[in-house]
């Protein structure tokens, strides 16, 4: 009987279990949202822990029962970088250490952002993607475009630009909870987005874009959206133009880094980057670069732990090969 992998991953806004078979079967892949109060734009991180600690033992009982866990993979930290950390992964360490102990398996730590990239790929349908690539890994506490080199297990991720202020799910959150959408508000804001018809515009209603170099700013546009709302500009539109300026922004630093990064195609993960209406003005925009653009469906780009299922399924397949 085909060995399991068991990943884990607590993130700021969602407890996530999976588990995944040698033939790469995702068998069992459900998360939890972290409840935020009406009105507030984000959890202190330990009112988060605390959900997490709530809401593992409750995925874990709904795991498919019978067949044998192999590998326990858990994220750690937010990025493979030495000195990353966030206290909400704790929840998510112990339960996994713990777990390794008992059933005397071998155990993984990886980044969140790992996670998000492996996660991606399987979601994308692109296994062979070249061993170097562009990654984009946009939520609502990252918004960070990465030059990416394969490792037997895991990744190598460079930052090749950034926002130098507020994230893209932020800008995103911030702009739905202005509006009275709760949070997170990606959901109900692209929902609004979509009841306006983009050729019917006035194409007057602008957002412009701020570059540093090919780091961006998403503060400006959030100012812009504000003072659209003030006019009277109606919320759909608003809605529609913020991601509209989100895509553009990416679009443009795609393009110019692609210049100096000989990368020829660019995954999308995270939260944002499940969004259909800035999928399709990317693909619009970058359609002349000849680019490779690989888009995973939202519950392989938004938080989970599909992604570390895998990896710790790449790290069970590596040690039964030496």
């Amino acid at each position: 009987m085909s060995a399991l992998s068991l990943g884990i991953d607590t993130s700021n806004y969602t407890t996530s279990v999976a588990l995944v078979d040698e033939n790469e079967n995702m068998i069992y892949n459900k998360g939890i949202l972290l409840e935020v109060k009406s009105g507030e734009r984000g959890l202190r991180q330990s009112d988060a822990l605390f959900q997490h600690v709530h809401h593992l033992p409750l995925l874990l009982q709904d795991l498919p029962r019978g067949r044998e866990i192999a590998v326990i993979c858990y994220s750690e930290r937010p990025r493979p970088l030495p000195d990353s950390y966030m206290p909400v992964f704790r929840s998510g360490e112990s339960l996994a250490r713990s777990l390794a102990g008992v059933l005397g398996v071998k155990r993984l730590a990886v980044s969140h952002q790992e996670n998000h990239l492996r996660a991606a790929i399987y979601g994308s349908g692109t296994p062979e993607l070249a061993s170097t690539f562009c990654a984009v890994h946009f939520s609502g506490g990252t918004s960070e475009i990465l030059l990416v080199d394969k490792k037997a297990v895991g990744f190598d991720c460079e930052i090749i630009a950034q926002t130098r202020d507020l994230n893209a799910g932020q800008l995103i959150d911030r702009i739905g909870v202005l509006m009275g959408c709760a949070f997170p508000a990606g959901k109900a804001l692209e929902a609004l987005a979509n009841q306006v018809e983009p050729d019917l515009l006035d194409r007057k209603l602008v957002m412009s874009t701020t570059m540093a170099g090919m780091d961006f700013h998403f503060s400006g546009q959030e100012n812009q959206a504000r003072r659209l709302l003030e006019a009277g500009v109606e919320q759909q539109v608003v809605a529609y133009l913020v991601f509209k300026a989100i895509a553009k922004t990416l679009a443009k630093a795609i393009t110019g880094l692609r210049k100096k990064d000989s990368f020829q195609s660019v995954l999308f993960s995270g939260g944002v980057m499940s969004n259909l209406i800035i999928k399709k003005i990317l693909e619009h925009e970058l359609q002349a670069t000849g680019l490779e653009l690989c888009f995973s469906p939202g519950e392989y780009s938004r938080d989970n732990a599909a992604g570390n299922a895998l990896l710790g399924m790449d790290y069970y397949k590596s040690m039964r090969c030496e």
